[in-house]
């Protein structure tokens, strides 16, 4: 009976065990973008970096709600006084699209213009810098 229980213990531990590592696999992250996807990075000096955040989080999900056109975009921290974002395009040709939908878009560019105010910045102080991945 001993034996019949330890048996029945030692299997659940080793299944418990194995099935706790089924989500090692799970942590390998996949590439940031495929050959031909546009990765653009947005650096944003900000003098409030509280405030800043919050609007370009508010930004970046009316553009996911609103945009006509599939791209994702994430905050960033950069350093201390710069903050930004990461966005994803599925080409050169979805990037282009996706700037002329915010420029057309007067909720986006209201958005756009409280999160500037509120780094105490004009569009003139945002770096962009455009890699295309291959």
């Amino acid at each position: 009976m001993i034996n019949r229980h330890l048996a029945l213990l030692t299997g659940l531990m080793v299944s418990s065990i194995s099935f706790a590592d089924h989500h090692k696999e799970l942590q390998t992250p996949s590439p940031v973008a495929s050959e031909g996807q546009v990765i653009v990075m947005y650096e944003v000096p900000c003098s409030n970096m509280g405030a800043g955040l919050a609007t370009l989080k508010t930004l970046i999900a009316y553009e996911a709600e609103a945009s006509p056109i599939a791209y994702s975009s994430s905050p960033v921290m950069i350093r201390e006084g710069v903050m930004g974002a990461v966005d994803l395009h599925l080409s050169v040709s979805s990037m282009e699209k996706a700037i002329a939908w915010q420029a057309s878009d007067e909720k986006w560019k209201a958005l756009q213009a409280t999160s500037l105010e509120a780094c105490n910045i004009n569009i003139d102080d945002i770096t962009a810098t455009t890699m295309v991945a291959q």
